[in-house]
């Protein structure tokens, strides 16, 4: 590693009044792996919306050091965002519009290995952090520089929200569907480029440019991460299936929202089940279940007939009722959860993949590394449950 060997605290000289508060948070309930391969990677976070902060946690929960760094507010000198993407990272109150503030950021990146920024292109350099500049002073330090658009372009100064990446990706008419009750798109609930687009792909490229530092010498460098260009990555299948018709442009295409197999029906109790039989063989299941053998010619012959009978017979029952009715049959047929349900699922259960945190149960890191030995212990107690 091209990083001194020296720890942040030394930078306590600094003035006190540009660090008001230092802490460790792990309110976000505990995690259950073990190995952590990031271990001794340090990692700057500048605190942003939602993008930066979900790549600090997947950095901080697989290992990183992530020292967050927040803006006070302008009358209490307090957190002023409500920052709960914290677990396993350090945070301190850092002013970057006072002289101190960006001179104490750029000493604290002399020992980094990484800097995340969420700002817009340029706010870096404006505020006394140009990336260029810091690299200078630590060859190693990886600059991750995640916006809607890129650092460069005509759209890169753009003010956005997930909804327009993802519209200015080309993928929200198929990620939508192409339902004939559709009377309007809608996004994917802030998730597709807010996250995948922007927050995995940058921990992507900075796991690519860590692995790349170990053979380069040392360098580090800056990393173009743009949101729109992610999740365009992301959909390269939808990119590259897309003449496929009875996919998606279709009458009751496969992915249209509209398929009688592939689809959601509303149960007795107002919840929903999710059907997904599209192979053959779970489709005889799917209608062997329901006592509809007699209906199957009907999903190319009479689609729009076989979608208000089912959405009858769904009606009968609740969805607890239905995924009885199901269980031991392979139909593809799952419960819709609400998120406050995921951790009663037996499943899930067993793997403890949710740990409860208040009201809420929040997911483990994903995914788990293994050893060999571990994972030949794992298989070895599931089989001796069988």
């Amino acid at each position: 590693s091209n990083i001194r060997p020296m720890e942040i605290n030394h930078l306590t000289k600094i003035s006190r009044a540009v660090v008001s508060s230092t802490r460790r948070f792990v309110s976000m309930a505990t995690i259950t792996h073990r190995i952590r391969p990031l271990d001794g990677i340090k990692v700057v976070e500048l605190a942003g919306l939602a993008p930066a902060p979900l790549c600090g946690l997947i950095l901080a929960d697989f290992g990183a050091d992530v020292t967050l760094v927040e803006k006070p507010t302008e009358d209490e000198g307090v957190v002023g965002f409500d920052q709960r993407l914290t677990r396993g990272k350090k945070r301190i109150t850092v002013d970057l519009k006072s002289e101190e503030g960006p001179k104490y950021v750029r000493n604290i990146c002399t020992v980094a290995d990484v800097l995340l920024d969420p700002f817009r292109p340029g706010v870096l350099e404006k505020l006394g952090l140009d990336p260029v500049e810091l690299i200078k002073h630590n060859r190693g330090l990886i600059v991750t520089r995640i916006t809607g658009f890129g650092q460069t372009g005509e759209l890169s100064q753009m003010p956005s929200h997930d909804i327009n990446y993802v519209s200015m990706s080309g993928l929200l008419p198929t990620i939508a569907g192409n339902s004939t009750q559709r009377t309007r798109l809608w996004p994917p609930a802030n998730l597709l480029a807010d996250f995948a687009g922007g927050s995995l792909t940058a921990a992507f490229g900075i796991l690519l440019a860590l692995y790349q530092r170990t053979r380069n010498g040392g360098e580090g460098g800056i990393i173009d991460v743009s949101m729109v260009e992610g999740l365009s990555y992301l959909g390269s299948f939808l990119t590259m299936y897309q003449d496929v018709a009875h996919l998606w442009r279709e009458k009751y295409a496969v992915f249209s929202g509209d398929c009688p197999v592939y689809r959601t029906y509303k149960t007795a109790d107002e919840k929903f089940i999710a059907v997904g039989a599209l192979e053959s063989k779970f489709r005889s299941e799917f209608f062997k279940a329901l006592h509809l053998e007699e209906r199957l010619d009907d999903l190319l012959l009479n689609p729009q007939e076989l979608i208000i009978e089912l959405e009858g017979i769904f009606k009968m029952k609740t969805r607890d009722e239905w995924i009885q009715l199901f269980k031991g049959v392979e139909a593809c047929v799952t419960p819709v959860l609400e998120m406050d349900e995921v951790g009663d699922v037996e499943h899930f259960n067993q793997r403890k993949c949710f740990e409860r945190n208040g009201d809420k149960w929040i997911p483990q890191p994903a995914p788990r590394i293994y050893t060999a030995d571990e994972f030949a212990q794992l298989r070895n107690y599931k089989r001796s449950k069988l």
